[in-house]
């Protein structure tokens, strides 16, 4: 058991050790920033793919296409069925007119080809907008199957390919996200551990002369551990930093870029500060067992 002194001592003592290894900590805190840079990076790119893939699942387009005949009564009255149907937020009713509106549009230059028409042979139709978690090949199937059933509706048409083609990437995503999450950690795991080792292997002596004198471990480990810490706490907001200045960087000529809250910001801190103290755990106790054993 540590007394409030002695660890007033050991805390005096880990601070000591910056400057006495301005070297080893100075190349210790940037290896570690660097592996905690790329964790950082894959997670913000994570973010931002994820962001846009839910982006482009909210413009899949639903057109649900009127029988031709119905009146505008019974027309208007269709859009609150739709809505209530679940999975459907929003229904807009494009009428014929407006659909040969956006035809023109559409075609550009090429608009000339409609005035051979006699008359508009376009039907009416509402555009539906899909709510969030029913925007799944499953789920925008199982509505249009329900549409399609409506006496007032001849058809409903949507990009069946392109929302499974989202849902297949979104799947892949997920599985690929964990995958190098879980790579990326255990090599960041790995470049602390062994940085931390480099760093006690400099002061092998010191560790020596306090066996020798009767120190326990936990005496001997302390004064480590918190160097592990602030080696987190430091390489953590180097990296965030650099990631920081990145993004502004890229954010002139990419609008749109999403960045980690605040909040999310001192997670990644504290959360390098727990892979620190953890590398730092591994390394010291591996480290003295050895030199107990030999």
């Amino acid at each position: 058991m540590i007394r409030p002194e002695q660890m007033g001592y050991l805390t005096r003592e880990s601070l000591a050790g910056f400057h006495r290894r301005k070297l080893t900590t100075g190349v210790t805190i940037l290896i570690m920033s660097s592996a905690l840079l790329v964790l950082a990076l894959f997670v913000l790119v994570a973010l931002n793919l994820g962001m846009m893939l839910e982006r482009a699942r909210a413009n899949v387009d639903v057109r649900v296409f009127l029988v031709e005949g119905l009146d505008a009564g019974r027309t208007a009255a269709l859009q609150h069925p739709f809505v209530a149907i679940p999975g459907i937020r929003e229904a807009r009713f494009i009428s014929k007119d407006q659909a040969l509106v956006e035809l023109r549009r559409e075609l550009g230059d090429d608009a000339d080809v409609l005035e051979v028409l006699e008359e508009n042979p376009l039907p009416a139709s509402y555009h539906l907008e899909l709510a969030a978690g029913h925007r799944s090949p499953e789920a925008v199937d199982a509505i249009a199957d329900e549409l399609r059933r409506w006496p007032e509706v001849e058809d409903v048409v949507f990009s069946r390919s392109w929302v499974a083609a989202l849902g297949t990437w979104a799947r892949l995503f997920r599985w690929g996200s964990l995958f190098v999450s879980v790579v990326v950690l255990v090599a960041a795991v790995f470049v602390i551990s062994n940085t931390v080792r480099l760093t006690m292997a400099s002061s092998r002596r010191v560790i020596e002369v306090q066996m020798l004198v009767g120190a326990t471990d936990t005496f001997i480990r302390t004064p480590y551990l918190i160097e592990g810490m602030i080696h987190g706490f430091l390489a953590g907001a180097l990296a965030m930093g650099v990631l920081m200045v990145g993004h502004r960087l890229l954010e002139v000529r990419l609008e749109g870029l999403a960045f980690f809250t605040p909040l999310q910001m001192g997670g990644f801190v504290v959360f390098c500060v727990t892979l620190g103290l953890l590398g730092s755990l591994a390394a010291i106790g591996q480290y003295l067992r050895l030199r107990r054993g030999a």
